[in-house]
């Protein structure tokens, strides 16, 4: 199954072969262009005191403990990532913008975690390199974290700034972070070849073909009208299949001539492989469409946080969409 950013406009080709069976394309995050491919950048060797990797914390393998930053980097400009829940400290390795990748560290308050790195400056150009280790950071936290993310871009003035921030904010990013708890992000959009639905309509109702005493643009317009109440009626029977294994669900523009379905569902992510089994079920059922379907991702769809400077701004942390 094949998230942001977004498919290139493409338009269907007249005289096309026979309908294409309906492909279900399963893209890793590595795979996807809205959830940028992580080994794109290559992580240089961790700062870090080398301890014994029989050294263990419940059973696993220590990571290596990093250097802790210097008064410097405390005082300086931080790049934030998101937030999670942690009541110690936690650290991530080199996995953040700039080369080499900077290490990606917490600042906890009160139970919550805002995952940074230090920066250079207060503006973060949206190149696709910082792009990438954004999103490649978010896949790494994800793994074994209830995520909050933020948007891209978002930097403090230094880490007094940082847990400031978690203080004047904290009821609101515990309240988001409760309604996320466990879950993650999946999307899924369907595809058409509009010749090829055209085709299929004709041959399975006469009425649509064209008639003895009707203009080809006045045949062409009725079974256009058709298709498209054909198609937006078949999208909302999937959304309706798909939305009783989603905490959340929401649908944006459809991108390109081809695209019919834009959709992002919240889903626990035990609940994932249940999940995508039903869209390939819908899928097997139908030889008009391709799915592309993504994921597991950070739930960005479903939370509106813009954290600014807290002496600049107020900030402003929206709950998650229904």
């Amino acid at each position: 199954m094949a998230r942001s950013p977004r498919p290139p406009k493409s338009s269907s080709r007249r005289g096309a072969a026979s309908p294409k069976p309906s492909r279900v394309r399963r893209a890793t995050p590595k795979a996807e262009a809205k959830r940028p491919d992580a080994s794109t950048s290559r992580a240089a060797p961790p700062r870090t005191s080398v301890l014994p990797d029989t050294v263990a914390r419940g059973g696993k393998v220590a990571r290596p403990l990093p250097d802790a930053p210097t008064d410097e980097e405390r005082a300086g400009p931080q790049y934030l990532y998101g937030v999670v829940r942690a009541d110690g400290p936690l650290d991530f390795g080199p996995i953040g913008l700039g080369i080499p990748p900077s290490h990606v560290r917490a600042v906890c308050e009160h139970g919550l975690a805002a995952l940074v790195s230090p920066t250079p400056s207060m503006r973060v150009d949206p190149t696709r390199a910082h792009l990438l280790a954004h999103q490649r950071a978010a896949e790494v936290v994800l793994r074994e974290h209830t995520l909050l993310p933020v948007a891209f871009g978002t930097v403090l003035g230094s880490e007094a700034h940082v847990r400031a921030l978690l203080h004047s904010t904290h009821e609101s990013l515990r309240v988001v972070l409760t309604a996320l708890e466990g879950k993650v992000e999946l999307g899924l959009k369907v595809l058409y070849h509009r010749e090829h639905l055209n085709r299929r309509m004709e041959l399975e109702d006469e009425e649509l073909r064209r008639r003895a005493d009707e203009s080809e643009l006045e045949h062409e317009q009725r079974l256009g009208r058709a298709v498209e109440l054909r198609a937006a009626l078949d999208m909302a029977a999937m959304l309706e299949g798909l939305r009783p294994l989603a905490a959340a669900s929401r649908t944006d523009a459809p991108v390109g001539e081809r695209m019919l379905l834009n959709a992002a569902f919240l889903v626990a992510r035990q609940d994932g492989p249940a999940f995508e089994a039903k869209v390939r079920m819908l899928a097997a059922r139908s030889d008009l469409y391709t799915f592309r379907f993504t994921g597991p991702w950070a739930p960005y769809s479903f939370v509106d946080v813009r954290l600014g400077r807290v002496d600049d701004q107020e900030p402003r942390v929206s709950r998650t969409a229904g």
